[in-house]
């Protein structure tokens, strides 16, 4: 972790706070709700490259870790995954050694099945949706990159493309998020 101070005197643990304090007060709350209530660190690394975020996304990372605790539903979904593959496993042993009657196993062995095939297509649907927003928010964090990139030497259009990239990153966001 590192640590800095800016000409106030103010201590900053890390680049991210110290990035924070450079945008308004309102923007810099925006992004913080943004980062508690999105589940997604490359969605809110997409964002701040629109805020002009100038840091690393490793930075980023261990800034969100820091500050948000945040529910890793992949790894959840596959640990039931594998959990239910091995009660499956069990079951078919005990009802080959005969522990278990073979119409009754035969039963509870079709709702095991049916629940891991239910949780593998919810963790492919997962996996699907989680890659096109990702893809779809890095393209427009790039187009947006090279709109500033392009017109960064002429101050008249810099509002009003800044305007404009902030309607774009909400009505794609918005989009994406539905």
């Amino acid at each position: 972790m590192t640590t800095a101070t800016n000409t106030s005197g103010k201590v900053y643990l890390n680049f991210v706070d110290q990035w924070l304090d450079t945008l308004p007060a309102s923007t810099s709350e925006e992004f913080k709700d943004f980062a508690e209530a999105t589940p997604s660190v490359i969605e809110i690394w997409v964002y701040a490259g629109i805020l002009q975020y100038p840091g690393t996304f490793n930075d980023l990372t261990r800034w969100v870790k820091m500050k948000y605790k945040k529910l890793n539903r992949r790894e959840i979904l596959n640990s039931e995954i594998a959990a239910l593959h091995s009660d499956i496993q069990e079951l078919r042993m005990a009802i080959t050694s005969g522990e278990i009657k073979g119409d009754n196993g035969a039963a509870r062995l079709a709702a095991l099945e049916k629940e891991l095939r239910s949780h593998i297509e919810v963790s492919e649907r997962i996996n699907r949706t989680t890659d096109k927003r990702g893809l779809i928010l890095a393209g427009a964090d790039r187009v947006m990159r090279e709109i500033t990139n392009i017109f960064k030497d002429d101050p008249q259009f810099g509002e009003p493309i800044e305007n404009a990239m902030n309607a774009v990153w909400a009505k794609v966001y918005s989009e994406v998020s539905t």
